[in-house]
């Protein structure tokens, strides 16, 4: 076991990380249920996949649209629903009767859709690769989709890291959560020090008492965060540099997410001892 004060520091940052990061994600939910940020990606991966002209029509299929409610696009379908709905599209005359039965070559499917269609190439090779008849067909789009999804999904992470990168900002600047000046006060003052690394022990993952009200407990009484007693108006341009950089390292560090920072706050906390509880101010 390790008792150090760099420990400390790293404990007491952790912390600080892994609440503004729950709170970053908590906003960033609202963020996304407000925009249907989900089923707007979606939407993109989908038409991205077989154009635009077939995604309209499967979301007006009877497996999909009844997916969302009033009217909405779901943010989620089905790898199996998806090929279901597309093959039966494909295989609807201009009347919206059968024309194609699933035992039927995959060949006579694929001839229907137009040449200038994006869904044709695929669905072609997917054809000549060992889809003999229209049930193959559709569980190759099945997996297919999975695969266009994984793809997908990277999208939504990397727009949804960008907004809570923001949002970190956002609330960086607003709680004058400047990483430098946070580790300063930490690695001077020994007895907050002390009892930061103290609750984040606490509050680390395995450990009895980890919760998150907990933690927002640990930040909004712990910390030395806020506005009070800072003179902007005596600020010269390196007192400015350092406040952002501070906030742009607490930014970035907000992004990487609640769950990387719980997870190393726990690893963080094995290395620490218990050791002496350090004498108080005189």
């Amino acid at each position: 076991m390790l008792d150090h004060p760099v420990v400390d520091v790293a404990l007491g940052l952790g912390l600080l990380y892994s609440v503004l990061s729950l709170a970053a994600s908590v906003v960033k939910e609202w963020v996304s249920t407000l925009f249907s940020l989900r089923a707007r990606n979606l939407e993109k991966g989908i038409g991205t996949l077989i154009g635009d002209d077939y995604a309209n029509r499967l979301y007006g299929h009877p497996l999909v649209n009844t997916l969302a409610k009033g009217g909405k696009k779901p943010s989620y379908i089905g790898a199996d629903t998806f090929a279901s709905a597309l093959v039966d599209l494909l295989a609807q005359d201009e009347d919206g009767k059968p024309a194609v039965s699933m035992r039927d070559e995959a060949a006579k499917l694929v001839h229907r859709i137009e040449d200038d269609s994006a869904l044709k190439a695929p669905l072609q090779a997917m054809a000549s690769l060992g889809a003999e008849t229209v049930d193959d067909l559709r569980r190759k789009v099945a997996a297919w989709f999975d695969e266009g999804m994984n793809r997908v999904s990277g999208w939504y992470r990397r727009r949804t890291q960008l907004i809570i990168f923001a949002i970190g900002a956002a609330v960086a600047v607003s709680a004058n959560a400047s990483t430098l000046h946070v580790a300063r006060d930490l690695w001077r003052d020994d007895a907050m020090r002390y009892a930061i690394a103290q609750e984040a022990v606490a509050t680390a993952p395995g450990t009895a008492g980890g919760n998150s009200v907990r933690v927002a407990e640990a930040i909004l009484q712990s910390f030395p965060l806020g506005w009070e007693g800072e003179e902007v108006r005596n600020w010269d341009l390196w007192a400015w540099i350092g406040h952002l950089l501070g906030w742009l390292f607490t930014a970035a560090a907000v992004s990487l997410g609640a769950p990387f920072w719980f997870d190393l706050l726990g690893r963080v906390a094995k290395l620490r001892g218990t050791g002496k509880r350090p004498p108080g101010p005189a």
